[in-house]
């Protein structure tokens, strides 16, 4: 009885192999696994646009007697501001999700302002054009480029002297300065971008001696200015 359960038992078994063989040859392939694609590099290469915004900082009009150097206690601040506007330019290194870059910019600029000290003479600023050339280095989240950004600045400076009893004087200085801010960059489609940012510029020192508003003395200023822009790009 042993020996035929067993004897069937071999027969089932060597039956059964062909279809069980024949079930596991009908049975889908695993698929291939694939690395993920890299994500595209949105930010390399040239870009040209244009942005507008607004400016505003602080200035001195310091006076002291040009001879000796001496200060006469005039010291009036006052706040110049105005709307600027102008192109830019630009190359992107994109290294994974750290983008590197430099950038230029020219601007036309509506910036001014006026202040009079205790002794009746009056400054009047004005600042007509700026740029800058600077570097950038950001991180990229997809289509969100976050960055800092800072490098040399320029300007025409120009400043006004007069009494009421006196004709105006003119100086005018092209002054380099330093300029450093941050900003956000979003790129709308592969060829597009808007950005929003923000600069702080220091032009140093300036000063004039004056020889008709204000004879025998000289006038130290000290601008500076915070900046923020917004801006459109396109993408080469």
């Amino acid at each position: 009885m042993k020996k035929t359960t067993f004897g069937l038992a071999f027969v089932a078994a060597l039956v059964a192999t062909p279809t069980l063989a024949a079930d596991l040859g009908r049975m889908p392939a695993k698929a291939p696994v694939y690395a993920p694609a890299p994500p595209p590099l949105l930010w390399n290469g040239f870009y040209v646009g244009a942005q507008i915004g607004w400016a505003w900082g602080n200035d001195h009009s310091r006076e002291f007697v040009t001879a000796t150097g001496a200060l006469t206690g005039a010291d009036p601040g006052f706040d110049p501001d105005g709307i600027i506007g102008g192109i830019h330019l630009g190359y992107n290194v994109q290294l994974s999700t750290i983008v590197l870059g430099l950038e230029g910019d020219f601007e036309a600029s509506g910036v001014d302002g006026a202040v009079t000290n205790v002794f009746g003479v009056t400054t009047d600023f004005e600042n007509r054009w700026q740029g800058s050339i600077r570097g950038r280095v950001g991180a990229a989240f997809g289509p969100t480029l976050l960055y800092v950004t800072g490098g040399v600045a320029f300007a025409d400076l120009r400043y006004r002297y007069f009494t009421v009893a006196t004709p105006v004087e003119s100086f005018r200085d092209t002054k380099a300065g330093w300029t450093i801010g941050a900003g956000a960059e979003f790129a709308f489609s592969p060829r597009w971008s808007t950005r929003l940012e923000y600069r702080y510029t220091d032009f140093g020192r300036v000063t004039n001696a004056s020889l008709v508003g204000s004879p025998t003395f000289s006038y130290r200023h000290d601008p500076e200015f915070h900046t923020v822009r917004l801006g459109v790009s396109y993408h080469f």
